[in-house]
């Protein structure tokens, strides 16, 4: 049976290079993770129907960069995005030091009531743990933020986050808080091609 998507939400995933935010859209749309694999250069971009309990909501996801010089393209694409899903690793602090920059980015260009979720990737690399969950969650209660913490790898909690996310947005827009306009739900998917380098291949850190 076709299912009626009854609203269209652009939403962002945003953090540093490495979180594994690739791997956290792999796993939502296919359901498969991938071992290994190039950073994500540049945007790109997924759909993806959540349903909730009254209705289906298109997910239009941006795949955000993460590295430096692909900055400037991947801010471009937040303007107008009504979410934003904004990634860590739990075993890398400096990837929760970023967050402040990365949420200012958010804040600044994003719609004014956009719903964010932190979310703390890679739970499975307990005994690698370098930012304790009461840290994340003193962040998320200073901004105001929702929290998770997910795996890629195994699955956990990554239906959970982009369903939170849908629901929060689906809330403010009922309430009135955000208002959706064609820019928050139309966009061109942007891509820099970078030849890749035979000499320097890395674990996944998408």
């Amino acid at each position: 049976m076709k299912t009626t998507v009854s609203q269209s939400f652009k939403i962002v995933v945003v953090g540093s290079s490495g979180v594994g935010k690739s791997a956290m859209v792999q796993r939502l749309i296919d359901g498969t993770f991938r071992e290994e694999g190039q950073s994500t250069v540049g945007v790109e971009f997924k759909s993806f129907i959540c349903p909730l309990e009254d209705q289906s909501v298109k997910l239009q996801i941006w795949d955000t960069a993460g590295q430096e010089r692909f900055k400037s393209v991947s801010k471009a694409y937040f303007r107008n995005a009504v979410g934003a899903i904004l990634v860590y690793d739990i075993t890398n602090d400096t990837s929760f030091e970023d967050l402040s920059n990365w949420l200012h980015d958010l804040q600044s260009l994003c719609n004014p009531n956009a719903f964010i979720l932190l979310v703390g990737n890679k739970a499975d690399l307990e005994a690698q743990r370098q930012v304790g969950v009461q840290q994340a969650k003193d962040f998320a209660e200073q901004h105001r933020l929702d929290y998770l913490e997910t795996s890629a790898l195994s699955g956990q909690n990554i239906s959970e986050s982009f369903t939170r996310l849908a629901f929060g947005i689906a809330n403010r827009v009922s309430n009135g808080q955000i208002v959706i306009s064609s820019g928050a739900v139309k966009a061109s998917p942007f891509k820099v091609e970078e030849t890749p380098k035979q000499d320097n291949k890395q674990q996944c850190n998408c």
